[in-house]
């Protein structure tokens, strides 16, 4: 059976509710036969207006409010469990650790292709010395002294008598290598 428990001012039976309500008429109190629970031993009449209320097993009993039918939502969510948080954190482990591998493989890509562009640098360094040494062999090879030598190795002469072509005329001229009194080679010779 429902009780309802009312706090605050009492009522007459007569005045509205607040908020609108109509007013709803007294009802006759329960014979003490119907309240009484199962299980509970029946109450005693009273034996006077000074009765004592019998109590039970030393607790208050629970007034029982208005029954409230369960939501279609909340009766398909009561026997599900809670979701786990495994898998996301699983998830969020799995995402930082091949991070941290990306990372690992990219730090190694670029210390190898520093080691090998450092390397490249030392080679090019080597080759530029090298590059500055032949030139100089070649400037050394080139001048006239270092010919002359190479061609009185190879058993060459020096002619005595030189020979001009005028293109002009088609004349040849011929004159002496050398000519005493004078220090300087005609133009276009090189001994």
């Amino acid at each position: 059976m429902n009780t309802t428990v009312r706090t605050g001012p009492p009522r007459s039976p007569g005045h509205a509710a607040p908020g609108g309500a109509p007013p709803r008429p007294a009802r006759p109190a329960p014979p003490a036969a119907r309240s009484a629970r199962p299980g509970t031993a029946p109450a005693r009449p009273a034996a006077g207006p000074a009765a004592a209320p019998v109590r039970t097993g030393g607790r208050r009993p629970a007034v029982p409010g208005p029954v409230r039918p369960r939501s279609p939502a909340r009766q398909a969510g009561a026997g599900r469990r809670p979701a786990s948080r495994t898998p996301f954190i699983l998830l969020v482990l799995g995402l930082l650790g091949s991070g941290l591998v990306c990372l690992l493989v990219i730090n190694t890509t670029l210390a190898a292709a520093s080691f090998r562009i450092s390397a490249l640098q030392q080679g090019n360094v080597q080759a530029s010395e090298r590059v500055e040494e032949l030139q100089q062999q070649v400037a050394a090879e080139e001048s006239p002294a270092s010919i002359e030598q190479r061609a009185l190795q190879l058993g060459l002469q020096v002619q005595p008598v030189l020979d001009f072509v005028d293109l002009r005329t088609g004349r040849s001229y011929v004159t002496p290598a050398t000519v005493p009194g004078v220090s300087t080679a005609p133009p276009g010779y090189t001994p």
